[in-house]
């Protein structure tokens, strides 16, 4: 028995007369063919599709899920400083995320509307917002002594953002399973002691590593596999002592070594431009998926039936779902974690049947929700804890909440309202340092067409002086090129400015103290411009069209920012190059 028959009814007279064939996207101007496909997934969630296209729709998602930013900003009750992912210009208010989980909004009268069919439900909903504060940090269970975003289970660990059970890491973004002592690394699990690696498992004691799983002590390597001892090596399976593809003795390969000293900035960046060097010369596959039967897109592990995604892991039939672990039928979703029945959201938990809603977790039968918890049914819902048949924060019978419901949905499908999701400067993180500016490579002109304010990126830095202890910022180009000529007293905790980024930043005294211990150079740039600078390196969500080397077959293939003239393989000639190898 349906709860919104009406609603039911005209949507179905509207997917019924939905033509299929190329559209436009109003926003960007794109073109897409909007097939059965896509179709079939708007009746399965009783759901329209606007006449964005598929890469907007992300886009916009996206824009709402944070990447690696932290910042000072003001306790929304007391003003003093506390850290959040929330710029401090945003209207997006916070606290502590322990008072964020006690705040109870329908004690609140400003954070509660009546309903009203004739004005925009998405304007009711945003006017909550202001009064509703969010959690600074998104901390869920088991953080001690750490600083960072979106954590759980983590312990001594600095500047750590989306990190699951780890330990004493430092400058890291999607952190899991297991990782300890990983220093600027990106897309890591169940890894040790590794410094600047991007997009690696079970890895030991490297640096500088990319897409690579199950090495030890390896420097400089690009799509390895089982290996040990390479300094220098591309499309390597179970190899050892290797020196950029040359097969040494191990006593050769340790004298080589011995003579490299990564201590020194000139000569670690002479090792990163000859790896790719070696990179633009060797073969890459068509993707980096595993074991991910009949599905298509990027980085997809353990996947079933999963068209379209981008990094998710065991997700079963799902379509452009980006960065998510465990959803089961979800489509346009950025992040859950897990999820199931999830359509056109953001940052989704352990959910089931969502619908437009953002940053919301063990709840089930929500839609055009924002920051809800443990909770069932709800429309329209801001910051709720725990609750059941409210709408805009205010509690109903349930036969009264599914007839309002119904109305609220029929008058929104009428005004071309419902399938809209909330304004970009509602974004906590703010699309200019969020998943989608990173991952789509956005620009400001574009950010600014999505409706996204833009903030000044310096302000709040973490590493700002106090005040009256204020100083210019260090110049760089002085620090000492080998860090064994470095003085602490001199140069660490010191401002240096990050002229591209626009943002100061200093190196702290774990850092330092890392960098020393490990012998590895003094860094030159902000944190984010390093990971930043990491992602490229990596496949993009955009594709493109190219062809195998080998075999001229059509290929789809995702870009790289970096590796640009690439030599792609079809992963049948893929795995036979290797045989080779």
């Amino acid at each position: 028995m349906s709860h919104t028959p009406n609603y039911d009814a005209k949507i179905k007279a509207l997917l019924d007369a939905t033509p299929l064939g190329e559209r436009t996207c109003p926003l960007t101007g794109e073109t897409w063919n909007f097939d059965e496909r896509e179709l079939a997934w708007c009746r399965q969630f009783n759901a329209p599709r606007l006449d964005y296209s598929p890469r907007t729709q992300m886009k916009i998602l996206g824009g709402f899920r944070s990447m690696f930013e932290i910042f000072w900003n003001k306790h929304a009750f007391s003003g003093e400083s506390i850290l959040a992912y929330v710029h401090p210009d945003s209207p997006v208010r916070v606290v502590s995320d322990l008072e964020a989980h006690e705040f109870d909004p329908t004690t609140v009268s400003s954070a509660q509307a009546d309903i009203d069919l004739t004005v925009s439900t998405l304007s009711i909903i945003q006017g909550i917002l202001p009064h509703v504060p969010i959690g600074a940090r998104r901390e869920w269970r088991g953080i001690f002594n750490t600083i960072g975003v979106g954590l759980i289970n983590v312990e001594d660990s600095y500047m750590v953002f989306s990190a699951v059970q780890v330990k004493r890491c430092l400058y890291c973004y999607y952190a899991l399973e297991d990782s300890e002592d990983m220093v600027q690394s990106i897309f890591h699990v169940a890894s040790t002691n590794c410094f600047g690696c991007s997009q690696v498992n079970r890895m030991y004691s490297c640096v500088f590593a990319i897409e690579s799983r199950d090495c030890m002590n390896g420097s400089f390597i690009y799509d390895c596999r089982n290996c040990e001892y390479v300094f220098g090596g591309v499309n390597l399976r179970n190899k050892k002592y290797i020196w950029f593809n040359e097969q040494l003795t191990k006593e050769e390969w340790e004298q080589k070594r011995s003579a490299v000293d990564l201590s020194c900035w000139s000569v670690f960046e002479e090792q990163r431009k000859a790896l790719h060097g070696l990179i633009a010369h060797s073969v890459i596959p068509e993707n980096f998926n595993h074991n991910s039967p009949d599905c298509t897109g990027e980085y997809l592990i353990d996947c079933v039936r999963s068209q379209d995604c981008f990094y998710c892991i065991e997700c079963t039939d799902c379509f452009h779902l980006e960065g998510s672990r465990g959803g089961q039928s979800c489509a346009y979703v950025c992040a859950v974690w897990p999820a199931s029945n999830t359509w056109m959201s953001a940052v989704i938990e352990d959910s089931n049947d969502v619908k437009y809603s953002f940053y919301c977790s063990k709840s089930q039968g929500i839609e055009y929700c924002y920051n809800c918890h443990d909770c069932e049914y709800l429309f329209g819902c801001v910051g709720l804890h725990k609750k059941k048949f409210h709408i805009f924060n205010k509690p109903y019978t349930e036969e009264e909440y599914w007839k309002k419901v119904d109305a609220l949905k029929c008058g929104m499908l009428g005004r071309g309202e419902y399938g809209m999701f909330f304004d970009q400067e509602w974004s906590p993180a703010g699309m200019q340092f969020s998943h989608s500016a990173f991952w789509y490579e956005m620009s400001e002109e574009e950010m600014r067409a999505f409706g996204a304010p833009m903030y000044d990126p310096d302000r709040g830095a973490v590493l700002a002086p106090k005040k009256g202890q204020e100083m210019s910022p260090l110049n760089i180009a002085d620090v000492p090129d080998c860090i064994g000529d470095v003085e602490a007293s001199e140069w660490v905790g010191k401002p240096f400015m990050d002229q591209e980024a626009r943002r100061r930043w200093a190196v702290v005294p774990q850092e330092f103290a890392y960098l020393k211990a490990h012998k590895l150079p003094f860094p030159r740039e902000h944190y984010s411009s390093r990971l930043r600078r990491q992602i490229q390196m990596l496949n993009l969500i955009d594709t493109e069209e190219t062809i195998c080397a080998s075999c001229q077959k059509h290929l789809r293939v995702h870009k790289n920012k970096t590796f640009k003239n690439r030599k792609i393989y079809c992963q049948l000639c893929y795995l036979k190059y290797l045989e080779t190898r």
